[in-house]
């Protein structure tokens, strides 16, 4: 998993079992890999390079997953299969577009194991959002849980009532904008974000943009809030007040929704400040949080599911979660 916060790549080796339909998983080993300064520069900057250098990006960062992973599986049994979302440079739905660089090619070229990438592709070619694709994991997966909100770089929520999803905004994408700032990657238990204030203008800036009035199923691209509307923003009170929205946009997201229980993952959850803020407005609900190994690789472990599914050629995205004509079988097979 490359995900849009861009902390690194998530490795992790799982197998599956399968009685009656009911889907068990052991997480065998996990690890995330940083990206090295250069790759991490190219990744960041990648929506405002020529096509010529995506492309080129695409091949490189292809080539970059296949030698982590040919690292990782050292000492381990031979994988049956690679499932990889890569980095998602674009993500237009309404233009049929959703492009997440790493070459599946290269991929399984270079670590001679069958690779699934290009998950969202058929999803946005039968009309739908091609995201959030997590909830079909939660659902088989998680299914003890009523509701999955995922606080990664962007947030997102499954509800299993009606098994619908949809993201809610930006989260660690932005956070991390500000803690960058202040000289660190991330907001270590929210710690800077606790000792701010708010900022009205911004807190009144963020809060009108029409995205959060929009009804699901509904997606972000990355880079959603530009950082123009950033930069002028105190880095502590910054966080202080996209806390506050997080906290808010996720209890206005849920209006509707029966108080359940639910599961907070992604690496949001370990910002003790914003998770007590989202359980201060979310009284009613019974909110779970486990343990840090379920939090940081719950998105790997759901891709490698649902690459599973596409093997098998199984369904594995939701047209009920992302707006498509029909249920499907998602994903791009390349063999070695």
């Amino acid at each position: 998993m490359a995900g849009s916060s861009m902390d690194g790549l998530d490795l992790t080796y799982v197998s599956f079992t399968n009685t009656d339909d009911k889907w068990k998983y052991q997480l065998e080993k996990c690890e995330v890999v940083p990206y090295p300064a250069s790759l991490y520069d190219r990744l960041k900057n990648a929506l405002h390079h020529s096509i010529e250098d995506q492309e080129k990006l695409d091949l490189d960062f292809g080539h970059w997953i296949a030698s982590s992973i040919n690292q990782f599986k050292i000492g381990l049994d031979q994988h049956d299969l690679l499932s990889v979302h890569g980095h998602t440079v674009i993500h237009k739905p309404a233009d049929n577009i959703s492009w997440q660089l790493g070459d599946g090619a290269t991929i399984a070229r270079e670590t001679g194991i069958a690779t699934i990438t290009e998950f969202r592709t058929l999803d946005v070619q039968n009309g739908g959002q091609g995201a959030p694709l997590v909830p079909y994991g939660d659902f088989k997966l998680f299914g003890e849980f009523d509701a999955c909100l995922n606080l990664g770089g962007i947030a997102n929520i499954s509800v299993k009532e009606n098994k619908t999803a949809w993201d809610i905004c930006p989260c660690n994408q932005v956070l991390n904008f500000f803690s960058e700032k202040l000289g660190t990657s991330y907001d270590e238990n929210g710690d800077f974000a606790k000792s701010g204030t708010l900022d009205e203008a911004f807190y009144t800036q963020i809060s009108k943009l029409d995205f959060f009035d929009l009804p699901p199923p509904k997606s972000l691209p990355n880079n959603f809030i530009d950082s123009s509307l950033l930069g002028e923003v105190n880095p502590i009170d910054g966080l202080h007040t996209y806390c506050r929205i997080i906290s808010e946009q996720i209890k206005r997201s849920l209006e509707g929704v029966k108080e359940s229980n639910l599961l907070i993952t992604g690496g949001g959850a370990f910002n003790g400040y914003l998770v007590k803020q989202i359980r201060s407005k979310l009284e009613g609900w019974k909110v779970h949080v486990p343990d840090a190994k379920i939090i940081a690789f719950k998105e790997s472990l759901i891709f490698a599911f649902l690459g599973l599914k596409r093997l098998r050629n199984e369904i594995n995205t939701l047209s009920s979660v992302t707006g498509a004509r029909k249920d499907t079988s998602s994903g791009v097979i390349h063999l070695p």
